[in-house]
């Protein structure tokens, strides 16, 4: 792993779970200062960050986080929505019962934390199944940006499950998409609150 690498998924790390402050002004020096580095690998993980709309850059002045807001949040919904009805359709097709069937067991997580909760593992683990890396990928960032919508929205640090996962997994086992994707929208729809 490179240092940029480091430094990239250290400072994600931290802004995820709001190690830094929303409204903290990062800069090239303290962060080359904070890891023994050159300003070169700090600007390459800045960069990468920016890109993955994780942060702003204000040049001269420094870096701050994207703040998202509740319309960020319905944005990431509307976008997540047909990418995981594609998911749907591809696991209807390509998995077995056996693999639905303990699809709910290895999605489950006691973690309360809303990156790595029972809902996000779900919504991943599903994506999985679909045998689609770039689905998986597009979805992993979507949720990250979903969390971070709920957090900054609701300043909570912790969140709950939903009861839609269950029903998602009957309709497949039923081999009823139709009804399996009606319970998915459903499950999306839900408003930050």
């Amino acid at each position: 792993m490179t240092t940029a690498e480091k430094i990239y998924r250290s400072l994600k790390k931290k802004i995820i779970t709001g190690a830094i402050a929303p409204t903290t002004i990062i800069t090239e020096r303290e962060l080359a200062d904070t890891f023994h580095v050159s300003k070169s690998p700090v600007r390459e993980a800045l960069r990468r960050l920016v890109a993955e709309s994780f942060l702003v850059s204000y040049p001269r002045k420094g870096y701050v986080q994207n703040i998202l807001t509740e319309k960020d949040y319905h944005q990431i919904q509307e976008v997540r929505l047909p990418l995981e009805e594609l998911v749907l359709q591809l696991v209807s097709q390509k998995t077995t019962k056996k693999e639905l069937e303990k699809l709910l067991q290895a999605s489950h997580s006691d973690e309360l934390d809303p990156y790595h909760s029972a809902n996000t593992n779900f919504h991943l683990e599903l994506a999985k199944l679909s045998g689609n890396y770039y689905l998986y990928d597009s979805l992993e960032s979507l949720l990250a940006s979903a969390a971070r919508a709920f957090i900054l929205k609701t300043d909570k640090k912790t969140t709950t499950g939903t009861s839609h996962h269950q029903e998602i997994v009957e309709q497949l086992l039923q081999d009823d998409l139709d009804q399996a994707l009606v319970v998915l929208k459903e499950d999306l729809s839900q408003d930050l609150y």
